[in-house]
């Protein structure tokens, strides 16, 4: 097996994305980024690194593995995917910026014989070879994809028979929602589809997946933000600085709303772990 290839979708409306992204090798944001995960490998979303490991475990990657990681960002998950198992791994992502920092941290850690970034809108086919790899990962960032059934045949198609897919969804309805906590949680992040519990896993069953396992990620989503939002409190004056002081608020409020929603148990997040025949 290899390791994985992410990748993102559509532009529109993505400036949280590319600003993050191309601030990503900042030590202020490493730090703070420190203080939430507890340990820093460039993630953007509700990811540790316990609980990537475990999902590593969960597809069986090794070193002979061939991974393809859906909506990779800056890289960071992948290539600690890579230093871990010593997969080859492919990453692909929407973003430009955050394509060419995964290269560049690629060549910094020595990994870029076995780690690839490649720019592409995840919505359409993917530049592949049917069969391609051993485990398709993409970790939530299903939540920006619409015409999943699509996305879904895409996935199975580059999959090798018996290959493994694992996503993460942060949006699964389980719970009253408010109007302004939907807009809260969705803002200026491109598009944006909420699912109803239950959804997601019918869609994998129809797009010829078996095994199909559904594992309550929701945790994460609640201690995350928590510990990003005090991290970011520590820094206040000097993200105000940076970032501007409505944009800093801002995003400590969208914070507040992810960690509300998914302690109450009105967002939840799964991870969802299938097969493809």
């Amino acid at each position: 097996m290899t390791v994985l290839a992410s990748v993102t979708m559509g532009a529109e409306g993505t400036g949280l994305y590319d600003g993050a992204y191309a601030r990503s090798s900042e030590e202020l944001y490493a730090a703070i980024r420190r203080e939430a995960f507890g340990k820093d490998i460039g993630q953007f979303s509700w990811l540790t690194v316990e609980e990537y490991a475990t999902f590593a475990d969960w597809l069986a990657i090794d070193a002979q593995s061939n991974v393809l990681e859906v909506a990779c960002g800056t890289g960071g998950p992948a290539l600690f995917l890579a230093g871990r198992t010593g997969c080859r791994v492919t990453g692909v992502d929407l973003h430009e910026a955050g394509v060419t920092a995964g290269s560049a941290r690629a060549e910094e850690l020595g990994l870029a014989d076995r780690a690839r970034f490649v720019q592409a809108d995840a919505r359409s086919p993917l530049p592949f070879d049917d069969a391609s790899f051993d485990a398709v990962i993409c970790i939530d960032a299903w939540n920006h994809f619409d015409g999943r059934e699509a996305v879904l045949r895409e996935w199975f198609r580059v999959l090798r028979p018996g290959g493994g897919l694992l996503f993460t969804d942060p949006t699964v309805v389980t719970g009253m929602l408010r109007r302004e906590e939907i807009v809260a949680r969705s803002g200026s992040m491109g598009e944006f589809v909420f699912t109803p519990a239950g959804v997601d896993e019918q869609l994998v069953g129809d797009a010829d997946f078996v095994d199909i396992r559904v594992e309550d990620a929701t945790p994460n989503m609640w201690e995350v933000p928590r510990r990003w939002r005090g991290a970011r409190e520590q820094h206040r004056a000097e993200l105000d600085e940076i970032e501007g002081r409505e944009a800093n608020e801002a995003f400590q409020d969208f914070l507040e709303v992810v960690e509300t929603l998914a302690r109450e148990r009105r967002l939840s997040r799964i991870a969802i772990l299938a097969r493809r025949p």
